[in-house]
């Protein structure tokens, strides 16, 4: 669902490649008990505190020997935990909504990124300095049905008029089409992750975070399992999210040796790139105003809110139902 899903496919191969090839993390050892988590994209910044996890033994003192997978199918991996054939994955609070919406039995436990990622980035030399100078310009994006509600929302909160932004589909080449120059903006990338590319490549850029203008806070990344596991195997999933916890804060702390891991998951990261990546991404691993691994169901009852708004919830959801914080170490049931 997506921009990284092409990536992902492609990336899929690879990992799956250096997976047969290289170290096995498909192996228990003891009595650990193997849990598979299905990646939204391949390894990058965003995972590091589960690769922090499993590298410094975190999920092994839970008992747990945790295996990421990155899928052949991104937008399948909800489906395949609701169906019981994965127990955990990592995906999205909007897609975890619009799973529930087509009664697709996942609920969300606890966030890894506590903020959205998604973002608006502009070039620098276009002549925009706040969202309203977008009015004119051209926007690229990957075509999703989240696109044109968030560029105008960001638009309107800054008093702009966005009925004179073009859009352009420019599929999964986001930052590579602002690179070229091919767009004035775009709407859709990370400022995690894209933008440490772009200005790697000398390419200078601005970003307005959706949080900031008009866009109800939530939580980009998220960690999905199952009704059936969460009623079932509750012990489980709190093993999980305590290995999880300590893997967060490591990572946030030893950002070096958590760049040593994801490169050791995925060789074709480029470590300078990497490190700023780290850098950026920390804070919402292990926040200081909120507990890692945190979130806030009141808050997603206003992002399902603003969702029904914009016409991309077309179902009735009980957000209750897609999350919970019961699960979280020391918290309460939510």
């Amino acid at each position: 669902m997506k921009p990284r899903i092409l990536a992902a496919l492609l990336a899929a191969v690879l990992v799956l490649a250096l997976t047969a090839c290289g170290d096995e993390p498909d192996a228990p050892s003891g009595d650990a008990e193997r849990v598979e988590v299905i990646l939204d994209w391949f390894p990058n910044a965003d995972h590091a505190g589960i690769y922090g996890a499993i590298e410094e033994g975190y999920f092994e003192d839970e008992g747990l020997h945790v295996a990421p997978t990155v899928p052949s199918d991104p937008a399948a991996a909800l489906k395949q935990v609701g169906a019981g054939r994965a127990p955990f994955a990592i995906s999205y609070e909007p897609d975890v909504l619009l799973a529930r919406a087509e009664g697709i039995p996942v609920v969300a436990v606890a966030a890894l990124a506590v903020h959205p990622l998604n973002s608006v980035i502009v070039r620098t030399d276009r002549g925009i300095a706040r969202p309203a100078d977008l009015a004119g310009k051209t926007v690229g994006a990957a075509g999703l049905p989240f696109d044109r509600p968030l560029l105008d929302t960001v638009v309107r909160a800054d008093g702009g008029d966005p009925s004179g932004i073009r859009v352009r589909n420019v599929g999964f080449n986001l930052a590579p089409a602002l690179a070229a120059g091919r767009v004035d903006a775009l709407v859709g990338a990370y400022w995690n992750v894209e933008v440490p590319e772009l200005e790697h490549q000398g390419v200078g850029v601005r970003v307005f975070r959706l949080e900031e203008f008009g866009v109800p806070d939530y939580d980009e990344l998220v960690v999905v399992t199952s009704e059936t596991v969460a009623e079932e195997r509750p012990t489980l999933v709190e093993a999980l999210l305590r290995g999880l916890q300590k893997g967060q804060d490591w990572a946030a702390t030893d950002q070096a040796g958590a760049a040593d891991h994801l490169i050791d998951a995925n060789p074709d990261l480029d470590r300078d790139v990497l490190v700023e990546q780290l850098r950026l991404t920390a804070p919402l691993l292990s926040p200081s105003d909120q507990p890692t691994l945190g979130l806030d169901p009141a808050e997603w009852e206003a992002y399902a809110g603003w969702m029904r708004e914009n016409d991309i919830l077309k179902r009735p959801v009980e957000v209750a139902d897609a999350v919970t914080d019961r699960f979280l170490p020391d918290g309460d049931e939510g």
